[in-house]
């Protein structure tokens, strides 16, 4: 058949040679992949539960974290007033919705439980106000709409005993219980809803608004009343989720470790094929193709399955999470852009392990590559220098960090990761040599080991990893008996407040006499512990600040900056302000002969710190750090007896704490909460979260785990690569004994030597980031949990590769070819 000449210029013209080839390279890597998913599926579920793992920690992060400012609703600033009469408080409302314009009015009255020093706060608050809508929801029955209704949080009532259709009788007050609501920004947030109309005069009024900074400024220069004003804080959540990835990272570079041994793996298997390809004219770049889209896919199909998974598991826990994190979380409120980051994370990762096999791959010479032969190990003091000096910085960085420059810890833990993987061939070779004496089948093993050195020493390095992060939880929760960032309180203390845990605005008005009642019932809870210690608390009052009859006496609060460098004008959070008494001083192991004569203040807190009172602000001058235990509750901010009597300020009590020798039971914390409920105090105890030796045993547990993992990978993936060798021994007359030698020694070599890197980087890590301890952790260390990592992993990984080998070889080895 002839072909016309405007048939000719029909025709499409060739495509452009260089895509199509990488197109053809990529349809064979797929190929290949469909055929070794067998080989593949462990490095699809690493990454997989990777992802996952990335996917769930970042929603539960973001949703967990602290919400800024639950008491503002959805408004921007807050004003309190106090005023000393019902007029001058009306006056005050009436000056704020002249200014502001929207505002949302929401009224307080304190009214005494009979038979108890507590008090309850009546609120009253329009639940279809403007900015009141996160503040309040209904769990139960319907909101109070008249006179001689009111509805109540769940706490409030347990703790009177009352429900949907019951009455609620206090002093001046009887009104039936119509619903149970709730603050969803703050569970622990207990009080009685009243609505508006019916409500009585308020003690105290909190007004909510949207404004700008300078509209806001000027409102309250030129307010001349009794003022206490708040601006939101900024919002954690996006930090807190954005540090949960970043700690999903180092997971990922364990498992990018793991991913490139079984690349590399692969590449071996593939190697004939390289070479045919490289003799009919593939040039090195296509070649790296093959495996680099093979990476490409098997991250792509990790990272999509784990996120679903993931996302999937975070809305199943998602409602189990709400009592932790004190307040109601919405589910479907996932910071997508960090879920897809974390996918994309893991699909790099997948590229990045699969790039280093293809480039070592592609350089293999075509001679080589089509005979099969595995490559001569490069020497390995080549890269023990690199990871020498590697090892060489983190120690700087760390040393220079201190604990406090994160940038540079990051830096050195890093660099510490790096230096463990260079490292890891020449730990490979000196095991090696190590064995020279050993049986034939363990020689034979170690020989194996540096044979496939790549594979190996990357299978190392990730078990090194593994165990030296649980090295290093191990030791630094037993070194560190303040454990700082470690919840709220110790285990062995407790707190017992006066009024609500954690109000650093203001404290309940007591009497002598009833303050006296307090202290007995606070003797006599710690009476009941071992060996108790009692330090009273006390916080700073303005004596102009007079509290409403019957109410709460509003206490100098201290603002410092949420960044350390921000000026007046700047984002600040309230943190509680205490006195500086001796109970405290000694608490925190400050030593008053090292505090100034002028310090004004004691704090861990950085940045300028700003005391405001009702009527005033004071920048502080003198402003003295301490190094102070990172527990939530803990006086870390204190203000100087004398900076008190320069101020003409007073002192007043705000609660106890009470340090016993021993932690505390649960049945001791039973009892001193009942004990406490009688007299009126609210005690606050550590969390719910994990102590300290349970955090432990969990690191150990982790690393174990893992490790265990990663051998399981290594030792399959070396043994497999050898089994032409297994072949020829069992031709010979090596009996299952051998083979099981093989694998254990294979096994049990790997763990016992990740073990002693990984300890030794996890103590020389710690040693240099703790210049005050320095080598102090060996008379606190974990000895159980220590034991376990060092030397029971090693001991569990040789009985599980004797165990599982022996089996009999196929009798005839025939090399595939494809």
């Amino acid at each position: 058949m002839s072909i016309t000449a405007p048939e000719r210029q029909a025709m499409p013209r060739p495509a452009n040679g260089k895509v199509t080839s990488w197109r053809v390279l990529a349809r064979w890597a797929w190929r290949l992949l469909r055929r070794e998913w067998r080989q593949q599926i462990l490095v699809v579920t690493l990454l997989a539960l990777t992802a996952a793992a990335a996917s769930f920690s970042v929603a539960a992060a973001y949703n967990v974290a602290s919400l800024p400012g639950p008491q503002f609703g959805s408004a921007d600033y807050l004003l309190q007033f106090t005023g000393p009469t019902q007029r001058a408080i009306a006056a005050d409302v009436a000056a704020a919705k002249k200014a502001f314009g929207t505002v949302q009015v929401i009224g307080r009255q304190f009214v005494p439980v009979p038979g108890s020093a507590k008090t309850e706060e009546y609120r009253a608050l329009e639940p279809g106000g403007p900015y009141t809508g996160p503040m309040i929801a209904l769990v139960q029955g319907r909101y109070p709409a008249a006179p001689g209704q009111v509805a109540v949080t769940s706490g409030t009532a347990a703790e009177l005993q009352v429900h949907v259709g019951s009455v609620l009788s206090l002093p001046g007050h009887r009104q039936t219980v119509t619903g149970i609501v709730e603050n969803p920004s703050d569970l622990n947030d207990q009080f009685v809803l009243v609505p508006p109309p019916a409500a009585g005069p308020p003690q105290e009024v909190t007004v909510l608004l949207e404004a700008s900074p300078e509209a806001f400024a000027a409102f309250g220069s030129s307010f001349h009343g009794q003022l206490v004003s708040q601006a939101r804080g900024a919002g954690t959540q996006q930090t807190v989720a954005a540090g949960a990835l970043g700690g999903v990272t180092v997971l990922l570079l364990l498992v990018s470790l793991v991913a490139a041994a079984a690349f590399a793996v692969m590449a071996a298997r593939r190697q004939r094929q390289l070479g045919m390809l490289a003799a009919i004219g593939a040039t090195r770049g296509q070649l790296q193709v093959v495996m680099v889209v093979s990476g490409v896919l098997v991250g792509v199909i990790a990272a999509v399955s784990g996120a679903v998974v993931g996302l999937i598991t975070w809305f199943a826990a998602a409602p189990r999470l709400e009592a932790f994190a004190g307040h109601r979380i919405d589910r479907f409120a996932v910071p997508w852009a960090l879920v897809a980051g974390g996918m994309l994370l893991a699909v790099a990762t997948a590229a990045a392990s699969a790039w280093w096999p293809a480039r070592t791959a592609s350089r293999v010479p075509v001679v080589n590559a089509l005979s099969a032969r595995p490559l001569k190990p490069r020497p390995a003091h080549h890269t023990a220098i690199l990871g020498a000096g590697l090892i060489a910085v983190s120690v700087a960085c760390l040393w220079v960090a201190n604990q406090v420059s994160g940038p540079l810890i990051v830096l050195g833990a890093a660099a510490m990761a790096f230096g463990v993987l260079f490292i890891s061939p020449l730990g490979i070779r000196l095991l090696t040599a190590l064995g020279r004496r050993a049986p034939v089948a363990a020689r034979l093993a170690l020989r194996d080991l540096t044979r496939y050195q790549a594979r190996s020493s990357a299978a190392l390095a990730a078990i090194s990893l593994a165990l030296g992060i649980a090295v290093a939880i191990m030791l630094s929760a037993a070194a560190d008996k303040t454990a700082a960032d470690a919840g709220n309180l110790p285990g062995n203390q407790l707190i017992a407040w006066i009024g609500q845990a954690g109000d650093n605005q203001t404290v309940p008005v007591r009497t002598p006499g009833e303050l006296g009642t307090l202290a007995a019932a606070v003797r006599q809870v710690a009476g009941s512990l071992s060996h108790a210690t009692v330090i009273p608390l006390e916080m700073p009052v303005d004596p102009a600040d007079k509290p409403p009859p019957g109410g709460q006496q509003p206490v100098v609060s201290l603002n410092a900056p949420l960044h350390p460098t921000a000026g007046r004008g700047g984002v600040y959070t309230s943190v509680p302000l205490y006195v500086a008494t001796p109970g405290v001083l000694s608490l925190l192991g400050v030593d008053p002969a090292t505090i100034n004569p002028v310090t004004e203040i004691l704090t861990d807190q950085a940045g300028p710190p700003v005391l405001t009172t009702i009527t005033s602000a004071w920048n502080a001058a003198h402003v003295q750090r301490i190094h102070a235990p990172g527990y939530g509750s803990y006086p870390a901010s204190l203000i100087t007896q004398g900076t008190l009597a320069a101020k003409h300020w007073t002192a007043i009590p705000s609660g106890w704490l009470i340090e016993s020798t021993n932690t505390l039971s649960a049945a001791q914390l039973s009892a001193a909460q009942d004990a406490a409920a009688k007299a009126g105090l609210a005690i606050e105890s550590r969390n719910a979260q994990a102590s300290l030796g349970t955090i432990s045993a969990a690191a150990a547990a982790a690393g174990a785990l893992i490790a265990l993992g990663v051998l399981a990978m290594a030792v399959g993936l070396i043994r497999t690569e050898a089994a032409g060798e297994v072949r020829t021994l069992t031709a010979i007359g090596a009996t299952s004994a051998t083979r099981r030698v093989l694998t254990a020694t294979t096994a049990g070599a790997l763990a016992l030597l990740g073990a002693l890197l990984g300890s030794a980087a996890a103590y020389v890590a710690l040693a240099a980031g703790h210049r005050q301890v320095g080598g102090g952790f060996s008379g606190q260390a974990p000895v159980v949990e220590l034991a376990i990592t060092i030397a029971v992993v090693p001991v569990a990984a040789t009985a599980v590769g004797w165990l599982l080998s022996g089996r009999n070889p196929p009798a005839v080895a025939r090399q595939p070819l494809d």
